[in-house]
């Protein structure tokens, strides 16, 4: 039977470098285009310029207790031993919380603050400051202030302070999509009966879920078997529909593995193999200017080989920067031995330990 065999045996850094010139020649790291949708559907989303505000929060002088809107003029010289009494309507007005301040007074006093001397007079022992207890126009956010910047990924925080200030539409990157598509006639699919050569179908779930943890929409195809026809169809029809397409398996030098010789057919082969443990067989292709990136069927493999090759793609195609990995330093209970030349991915347990 004819075996493959790789392309290539590049160095990791150089396997970027290239992965990554090869996608911008093709147009495929460019932000989605824009789309307009309501603040209301907005979470997560990422917004594709700034957002500003319409109009001021609050956009009057309101109350920020409840009590009586006063003149602070009017409430100076107020102690224990000088009360000064106040008069309804021309001195005071009884006001909530939220309620909108009179234009003709400055200061709200607390209702725990005055004592009411009949219907129309209340009392006070202390004079207040100008607005005090008062939310001014535009104590949160002032109209056509900032509020969000271009490329930032929308909170829940966010759509109350969008809301608040009178915008109910914004403008933010369209989500990319991806299609992961399983290979292997050994596959079968959860809850299916097997037999002894069977292996359960659940690294596209692991990657699909990867990739919608990134902000990535992410479906997953029916499983394809080892046939390079069977695979050229589904990848053609992935490539007209999807912005990003994974295939899973059949990347490796074996007699049923079709992945690269398929994506070379219909495009580009960029990369065949590059020279890190586990991950080494992956396939960088484009097809029609759509990247396509085929994985090896080890779980580890294939987990390693999208957060390489796939995260920092998602990021572009949504016009942001994910944050750095946390990194932590760590004194290994026993040598390891790596392969001269090879970069290698370890599988580790951290734990503390008394003694260091």
């Amino acid at each position: 039977m004819k075996r493959n065999i790789y392309i290539d045996n590049m160095h990791l850094d150089e396997a970027l470098r290239l992965w990554e010139r090869k996608l911008s020649e093709a147009g495929c790291l460019n932000p989605m285009v824009p789309e307009l949708i309501s603040v209301d559907d907005s979470l997560n989303r990422i917004t594709a310029e700034p957002v500003f505000a319409r109009l001021s929060s609050p956009f009057y002088n309101a109350a920020a207790m409840d009590g009586i809107a006063v003149r602070f003029q009017d409430t100076i010289g107020a102690s224990e031993t000088t009360p000064v009494k106040l008069e309804l309507n021309s001195q005071f007005q009884w006001v909530n919380t939220g309620n909108v301040l009179p234009p003709e007074f400055n200061a709200v006093i607390m209702v725990e603050a005055v004592q009411p001397t009949d219907e129309s007079t209340v009392e006070i022992i202390a004079p207040v400051t100008p607005w005090k207890h008062v939310r001014t126009i535009g104590e949160d956010i002032v109209t056509t202030e900032l509020i969000l910047p271009d490329g930032h990924r929308i909170r829940p925080i966010d759509l109350g302070a969008m809301l608040a200030t009178g915008l109910s539409q914004l403008t933010v990157r369209k989500i990319p999509n991806a299609l992961v598509i399983p290979t292997g006639g050994e596959l079968v699919q959860p809850g299916n009966s097997l037999r002894p050569g069977n292996i359960i179908e659940f690294n596209s779930r692991v990657l699909a879920g990867y990739l919608t943890e990134w902000g990535i929409h992410a479906e997953r195809s029916p499983i394809v078997t080892d046939d390079p026809g069977t695979l050229k169809k589904a990848i053609c029809a992935a490539v007209a529909k999807y912005d990003i397409i994974i295939v899973n398996a059949g990347a490796s030098a074996g007699s049923k593995d079709h992945t690269a010789g398929v994506i070379g057919d219909l495009g580009e082969v960029v990369l065949h193999g590059v020279n890190i443990r586990p991950g080494k067989p992956v396939v960088l292709g484009i097809i029609n200017n759509k990247p396509v990136i085929g994985l090896p069927g080890y779980t580890i493999s294939a987990v390693i080989t999208l957060n390489l090759f796939v995260k920092k793609l998602a990021d572009y195609l949504q016009g942001i920067q994910s944050p750095l990995a946390s990194s932590l330093e760590a004194t290994l209970a026993r040598p390891l031995h790596s392969k001269l030349g090879v970069q290698e991915y370890i599988r580790v347990k951290l734990g503390k330990s008394a003694l260091f």
